[in-house]
């Protein structure tokens, strides 16, 4: 990558709240990401989509807890065809969004998007959770989009196309700042995994369980055991849900821990040491539409 993208990339990610990052080169993800506990998020910022895409299809998949931020396309988009052509791009992936157009500043131009989103991800994780969208997000530092994204661009990024793969975009209005306006991974076709914040709520839920249920290594697999591990699960949701992470109105509504046997394990399962948990969340997903109906009585003369 060239170091003036990099500077500029990092200047975006720290304007907008990123905190301690690493940098690698993208030849390098597969190996070094692994081997480091911290590590949620895997940002393209500006380097070869080809090499990024192959990491992410080997990191960003079902049993590991990263999350990835492409960037959009360089060129403008501006009617169904370009759109269509540049979701080809990408992988059809739940673990993964994209973001355009690239950004420009007064004295910069094509300063690579997913840096400065990734450091609105931090902010907004620190200020309200990874279960709250990071759009309708202000972007800081003096970077605006590089195209002005009309209302049919906009419509016909966020419609998922053939694999589910939508765009986020980064548009103006009158009177705002630069505001990323989507919140979809690269599979929306499926209600699950559509949105960013629910995807990344389960991601951090499942790395904060694993290290819940660590207690109960090397302990005896019997039912006391299991009752201390459902215990700090059930501590833990407990917490999501108060904070608003999850959906209903009582704890029973917005999630629930199963563990025992006969219920998660067989006697096979608890004689080769397995211990196994099911945990079920109600994620709360994002108001992404909101719709206004208005009325007017007619009275008659």
């Amino acid at each position: 990558m060239p170091t003036d993208l990099l500077y500029q990339s990092l200047k975006t990610y720290f304007d907008n709240g990123g905190g301690r990052c690493y940098l690698t080169g993208v030849e390098q993800l597969e190996k070094l990401v692994p081997s480091l506990d911290d590590i949620t998020l895997m940002v393209q910022a500006g380097s070869s989509l080809d090499n990024f895409k192959s990491a992410v299809a080997k990191l960003c998949k079902p049993g590991a807890t990263y999350f990835a931020l492409y960037d959009g396309p360089q060129t403008e988009m501006s009617g169904t065809k370009e759109v269509s052509d540049a979701t080809k791009n990408y992988d059809t992936n739940p673990y993964a969004a994209v973001y355009y157009p690239w950004l420009k500043t007064d004295q910069v131009t094509d300063i690579p998007p997913s840096a400065a989103v990734a450091g609105v991800y931090c902010a907004v994780d620190r200020q309200r959770g990874v279960w709250k969208a990071p759009a309708n997000v202000e972007l800081k530092g003096g970077v605006t989009p590089k195209y002005k994204i009309s209302d049919m661009v906009n419509g016909e990024c966020n419609v998922p196309t053939e694999g589910g793969k939508s765009i986020n975009v980064i548009r103006e209005f009158r009177g705002t700042g630069p505001l990323i306006w989507g919140a979809r991974t690269l599979e929306s076709n499926k209600d699950t995994w559509r949105y960013v914040p629910v995807r990344r709520l389960f991601n951090a839920a499942e790395k904060d369980i694993r290290h819940a249920m660590s207690i109960a290594l090397f302990e005896p697999n019997s039912h006391p055991t299991w009752e201390r591990t459902r215990s700090a699960i059930d501590i833990y949701l407990y917490g999501l849900w108060q904070q608003g992470a999850l959906l209903g109105s009582t704890p029973e509504e917005a999630y629930f821990v199963q563990i025992g046997k006969g219920v998660t394990m067989t006697e096979t399962d608890i004689k080769q040491g397995k211990m196994i948990v099911r945990v079920g969340l109600a994620a709360v997903r994002p108001a992404e539409f909101i719709i206004l109906q208005l009325t007017q009585d007619v009275v008659p003369a």
